[in-house]
């Protein structure tokens, strides 16, 4: 493998060594070993040319280790993005047995396993074999179901009013399904924490005393409908609440919360990554799963709209755009977007979500954040509303921890938007 970079092939290595030898040390990205590899041997090309040479010698670093023992039934395993360690704290390595009964695993719905051991803290990387959950898979099965199980019940209701605007409140990756415990910086997360945090938001929309209340959704209202969006999807998630169960729970909860909120007007929700009723990706693009839970609020009375991947509505003179953040439009700057989904001579709002944290900038080409005042300098906004959602052990795992939340905007009586962002923790 001949190149003007070789002569970082030996740092390359160190540097992978020292970062994936320590189990307590967070494994540094290729562009970060690239930046110390350019900044040692005062390489003058771009980080992005270094990196691509790093891949390249981690590839083939990895493509030849001895260090890992398998035992497999068959080829259908993927790296392991998550860490359940294999070594027993008496001081010996469990085999794949012990390490089901040690972690509560279903050792007979596991089609392949392979023992990693050249990671620093060894683990099982595990497939499992697709649970047969077809009736809950069958989209005009579970409308059946719905529509048989949910009766109207939900009916507009004014309540008296202390401000007479239109608030809009944000509700972004509620997850609904998963179950996370026991991380060092992440706080745990269930259904009945979701269910707290949702009532929590309502309660602070109330205080306002808005004359009329639009609830957005952006997206990941489940952690997943098949129980396999991703091949570790059971290490942080409620395996009871797959499918038809969790679009019926999830429909449940949200009435429950929406019923609450004075003088509720449109409900408007666009699917996320996390609510394709398939397993890959590429079999449903449109987040069925969320376009059934949007329906079942419809039976329940609710003024609901519902799109795949963008929804937009005018609030006193201010113009929202709404996205899950995960589609390749999100890729784009916001002049694009406002000039394709927005509204000319009107104040923009540009929402999305995905990333679990709260984030605002002026422009996609502006990668740094800017403050709120040269924001409103402009005539749009563009944010990334908080999660529901506080995260799993990949993403504490990678650095990133952020406080649970929602928005909520108004109009400020010259055109543009108040906006509140509001803590769950």
């Amino acid at each position: 493998m001949d190149s003007k970079y070789s002569i970082a092939k030996k740092e390359i290595l160190e540097l992978y060594k020292d970062y994936t030898s320590n189990p307590n040390t967070i494994i540094k990205s290729e562009s970060h070993i690239a930046r110390k590899v350019k900044d040692k041997f005062k390489f003058t090309e771009n980080v992005e040319s270094i990196r691509y040479y790093v891949r390249t010698v981690l590839k083939e670093h990895k493509a030849t280790s001895l260090n890992s023992i398998s035992s497999t039934i068959s080829n259908d395993y993927s790296p392991q993005k998550f860490t359940l360690s294999a070594w027993h704290k008496e001081g010996y390595m469990m085999d794949i047995d012990q390490y089901c009964e040690y972690y509560k695993l279903p050792r007979k719905d596991i089609s392949s396993y392979k023992l990693v051991s050249h990671t620093g803290t060894p683990f099982y990387n595990i497939v499992f074999k697709d649970k047969n959950i077809e009736s809950s898979l069958d989209i005009q099965k579970v409308k059946s179901l719905l529509e048989k199980e949910i009766t109207k019940v939900y009916r507009y209701t004014q309540k008296d009013f202390k401000k007479d605007k239109t608030g809009v409140g944000k509700w972004a990756d509620l997850h609904l399904g998963a179950l996370i415990k026991g991380l060092l910086k992440t706080p745990s997360y269930n259904t009945d924490i979701l269910i707290k945090k949702l009532h929590r938001s309502v309660n602070e929309i109330n205080s306002h005393g808005f004359k009329k209340v639009h609830i957005h959704i952006h997206g990941d209202l489940i952690e997943s409908f098949s129980g396999l969006n991703h091949i570790n999807s059971w290490m942080s998630m409620d395996s009871e609440i797959i499918g038809a169960k969790a679009v019926k729970l999830c429909v449940k909860i949200l009435h429950e919360a929406l019923s609450k909120v004075n003088n509720l007007g449109e409900v408007k929700i666009v699917a996320g990554n996390h609510d394709r009723t398939s397993k890959a990706n590429d079999e449903d693009v449109k987040g069925g799963a969320a376009e059934l839970i949007a329906w079942g609020l419809e039976l329940m009375g609710y003024d609901v709209e519902f799109h795949s991947y963008v929804l937009t509505q005018e609030v006193d003179g201010i113009f929202y755009i709404i996205f899950h953040g995960d589609k390749q439009i999100s890729k784009k700057s916001s002049e694009e977007i406002i000039l394709k989904y927005g509204k000319q001579h009107k104040y923009n709002v540009i929402c999305e979500a995905h990333l679990h944290t709260f984030k605002q900038k002026s422009s996609r080409k502006e990668q740094n954040f800017v403050d709120e005042v040269k924001i409103d300098s402009l005539d749009y906004r563009r944010v990334t509303c908080p999660s529901m959602f506080p995260g799993n052990y990949y993403s504490e795992t990678l650095g990133y921890t952020s406080n649970t939340g929602f928005l909520l905007f108004w109009e400020n009586g010259f055109g543009k938007p108040n906006q509140l962002v509001c803590s769950l923790e």
